[in-house]
């Protein structure tokens, strides 16, 4: 049976969502199998037993490597007292994050311009650190993001750069899609060639209403069946 929880997390702790927190999830499923949000380049570097950073950032050309983050840092502690196989299904997007990075950081500004945006956003920041991995992991948190989107739609209508605006926010979520698209395959495609009872798939949280949606579609086409467990209350 290939069992897989969907958790979603954040990458720097903040209150309740810290290393503790998830280790504990880690340790009440003990999966032998974690699918990480990372390029696969980048979790070998990360997990391999002579890890260093200096040498990594070495081999990277002197670009800058990104910090570990709390994914990272609480699965190197979980591999140190069970066997466990670490599989980075994520794509390297550093590239055409720069290349975007003005229109992007144009397009939110003129999100945050607005109370009830902001209001939204403000609330799920003060829930993080209160209610932890069960908040990200919660129908609520995936109720707010809705929020968030449909508000989104609404000022890009209403601004004077509409069309600026649309055109920004269409490429940065087909990226988004296709970088979803891309784990998927690659989980799916891991499956097919081998065998596990039990695994995760940590996630940035903001990406768990698509990546379950995309899920669902998945499984009616999939030859291989997987068992999905979303753990939203």
């Amino acid at each position: 049976m290939y069992n897989i929880k969907l958790i979603g997390t954040i990458h720097s702790e903040n209150g309740r969502c810290n290393l503790s927190e998830l280790y504990k999830i880690l340790e009440d499923i003990k999966p032998n199998v974690i699918f990480d949000e990372l390029p696969s380049h980048f979790a070998d570097l990360f997990y391999s037993e002579s890890f260093d950073i200096a040498y990594a950032n070495n081999i990277l050309n002197k670009r800058p490597m990104p910090n570990l983050s709390l994914e990272v840092k609480c699965i190197k502690k979980y591999r140190q007292i069970h066997n466990v196989k670490i599989v980075g299904v994520d794509i390297d997007i550093s590239k055409d994050l720069a290349e975007h990075k003005e229109e992007v950081n144009f397009l939110f500004n003129t999100f945050f311009k607005y109370e009830e945006y902001k209001n939204i956003d403000n609330e799920i920041e003060t829930l993080i650190p209160k209610e932890g991995f069960h908040f990200l992991n919660s129908n609520k948190f995936l109720e707010l993001l809705e929020k968030k989107e449909l508000f989104e739609r609404k000022i890009m209508e209403s601004e004077i750069h509409k069309n600026r605006l649309l055109t920004t926010y269409k490429t940065h979520r087909k990226q988004i899609d296709y970088r979803e698209k891309v784990m998927l395959d690659n989980i799916y495609n891991y499956s097919k060639e081998n065998q596990y009872i039990e695994a995760v798939f940590l996630i940035g949280a903001e990406h768990k209403k698509s990546i379950i949606q995309k899920i669902i579609e998945y499984e009616k086409l999939s030859e291989i069946k997987l068992n999905w467990i979303f753990g939203n209350e």
